[in-house]
């Protein structure tokens, strides 16, 4: 072979593929064309979400420094225009006394309004509920879970009209105040047990230790019972009063000031 029929070498470097690998005059590198672009979906807008309402209450709660005298204070936005429209008022601003007498009368109607319709709403479920369960007693009906509040639960103070419940509110709540309960009923099994020992062993090591067992179940006992409302409150039975032994009403506030009380009953 000549020197002319010699392949011209080729130089391979940035900017120059081998000779292959070059695109050929005349034919696209890409027949297939550019991938057409996903079109972009509508962003869905959630009418329960408003976020004009967020950005309102974001500025109205926003922290703002005002002078006091001579201090400052941090106050919410809403809570500096208030009282800047109170002193306006006190200063004889007949607008602000206006506006100010107006804005407390809404307050106060919408409160009282929204604390009879609270107070209408317990009246109304006791007294269905109440209904429903002497009807269930009547007719021996027993396989239906109780409602939760239980009506019995809910206290309504005729004097001051407020409403309150003493008992579980929801599921969860019911699912502690039965573990509770449970674990009072367990120590009043162990309290009769470790007080028939106590008393018929002849054994001075025996009984110092079923006195231990019956003081320590005993005062779990009144722990749980002195937290819980009139209606799930019992009477212990096989009580002691040695030196030592927890009292009715009494146990609750003991543990709440003795730290080594809680490091033993709150493991």
């Amino acid at each position: 072979m000549s020197d002319e029929q010699l392949p011209v070498p080729y130089e391979v470097g940035f900017g120059k593929p081998p000779v292959k690998h070059r695109f050929e005059k005349g034919k696209s590198g890409n027949p297939s064309g550019r991938p057409r672009r996903k079109k972009q979906e509508r962003r869905q807008i959630d009418p329960a979400f408003k976020p004009t309402d967020g950005l309102i209450l974001e500025e109205a709660y926003r922290p703002v420094t005002i002078r006091e005298g001579e201090r400052t204070i941090v106050l919410p936005a809403i809570q500096a225009a208030v009282r800047s429209l109170a002193i306006s008022a006190m200063k004889g601003s007949r607008l602000s006394q206006r506006a100010l007498a107006e804005l407390v009368r809404a307050v106060e109607e919408r409160k009282s309004s929204e604390h009879l319709a609270s107070l209408e709403n317990a009246f109304e479920y006791q007294q269905k509920w109440t209904a429903e369960l002497e009807r269930r007693r009547q007719r021996g009906i027993t396989d239906l879970p109780d409602p939760i509040p239980h009506p019995e639960d809910i206290v309504i103070d005729l004097h001051t009209g407020h409403v309150r419940t003493d008992g579980p509110l929801d599921e969860r709540e019911k699912r502690d105040w039965n573990e509770r309960l449970a674990r009072r009923d367990e120590a009043q099994c162990a309290v009769n047990r470790s007080a028939q020992m106590c008393r018929t062993s002849r054994s001075e090591k025996r009984k110092a230790v079923w006195q231990a067992e019956w003081h320590f179940e005993q005062r779990i006992f009144d722990i749980i019972n002195d937290s819980m409302p009139k209606r799930y409150k019992m009477t212990l039975e096989n009580r002691s009063y040695a030196l030592g032994a927890s009292r009715e009403g009494e146990a609750l506030d003991e543990l709440r000031g003795n730290r080594t009380l809680r490091n033993e009953y709150l493991k």
